[in-house]
């Protein structure tokens, strides 16, 4: 999933980034303009998960799962304009509910070009 927001989007402290569009979806499911993705089948899943900003130095994002945000996904944001990316791998439960969070007090922008401002890739493995 991903965000083509025109304008950017502004991602207040503790928020969840949501996401405009879809791509191909097979073993997952999400509602374009939502930030929920939804994972039906258990197994270790590996996501890859990032946004391009334009302001938000000092924020920080994380993938939460069922609203708590998994300490080994925070990243940190330290550059006033440009793309900040994680990798991890997590195993879920069937039905596990999937969030990028801005995981700090610091708003952060999207980039409101006609580029993706924020990317989710949830793929699973076993």
């Amino acid at each position: 999933v991903y965000d083509l927001t025109a304008g950017g989007q502004v991602v207040a402290g503790g928020a969840d980034v949501t996401f405009s569009n879809n791509g191909p979806l097979s073993g997952v499911t999400h509602t374009a303009g939502t930030a929920p993705v939804t994972v039906p089948t258990a197994g270790t899943y590996q996501i890859y998960y990032g946004v391009n900003i334009t302001a938000g130095v000092g924020a920080a994002i994380a993938i939460a799962v069922n609203g708590v945000v998994d300490p080994s996904t925070n990243v940190n944001l330290l550059t006033a304009v440009g793309e900040t990316g994680g990798d991890a791998m997590l195993t879920l439960a069937a039905g596990d509910v999937l969030t990028l969070r801005n995981n700090s007090a610091v708003p952060f922008t999207t980039d409101s070009s006609t580029g993706v401002g924020a990317q989710f890739d949830v793929i699973l493995l076993s």
